[in-house]
């Protein structure tokens, strides 16, 4: 069997995808978030309009004593390992997002209290860029992305793709064109 979900944020659209049999692929969700406030809207307002999805210990990791672009950072990926978490086991939008820990530093994932055995959180960040037309510049966009994947192992896994090579070893990206020629496959 394939198993596979997708997300989108923004310009970034993602899918994980993986064969098995259908207990081993059932479990795989990605989550992706933009590394960017929403214009006119500061990091560290963003955040906070953001902290009823957050644990008080989550809130830690960004203090704004940590500099906008840290805090940033670190609440998109919270936020991409709680929605590709969300997405593997199929829950709705309206999940009380407060009920996931994700301590991060610690490698340590919880919901309700209760270790997250079993999973294996892959991290990364993308990034798409294209020319500004009329200049010499460019436009860059940074993406936080997730994928959360049981694995049915008895602790949690936290794997940071930094290597490019690496991340190319498993992960590909292509255009809507290329996404499109294979959408009939996904159906069979």
């Amino acid at each position: 069997m394939i198993g596979y979900h997708t997300s989108y944020d923004h310009n970034l659209v993602g899918m994980v995808m993986t064969q098995g049999r259908r207990e081993d692929v059932v479990n795989i969700g990605i989550g992706i978030k933009e590394i960017s406030a929403p214009p006119g809207m500061s990091g560290q307002d963003f955040a906070i309009s953001l902290y009823h999805k957050l644990t008080p210990l989550e809130r830690t990791f960004i203090a704004p004593e940590q500099g906008e672009e840290v805090v940033m950072r670190r609440l998109c990926v919270i936020l991409a390992l709680k929605q590709a978490y969300l997405k593997a086991i199929g829950q709705p939008i309206g999940f009380d997002w407060s009920r996931l820990e994700f301590n991060v530093p610690e490698k340590k994932a919880t919901g309700d209290g209760r270790p997250l055995a079993g999973w294996e959180f892959r991290v990364w960040t993308s990034e798409l860029g294209w020319p500004i037309p009329g200049s010499d510049g460019h436009v860059v966009q940074s993406y936080q992305c997730a994928v959360a994947f049981f694995r049915r192992t008895r602790d949690t896994k936290f794997i940071w793709q930094t290597d490019e090579k690496e991340l190319d070893s498993w992960v590909q990206f292509i255009t809507l064109d290329q996404l499109v020629n294979v959408a009939d496959k996904l159906v069979e």
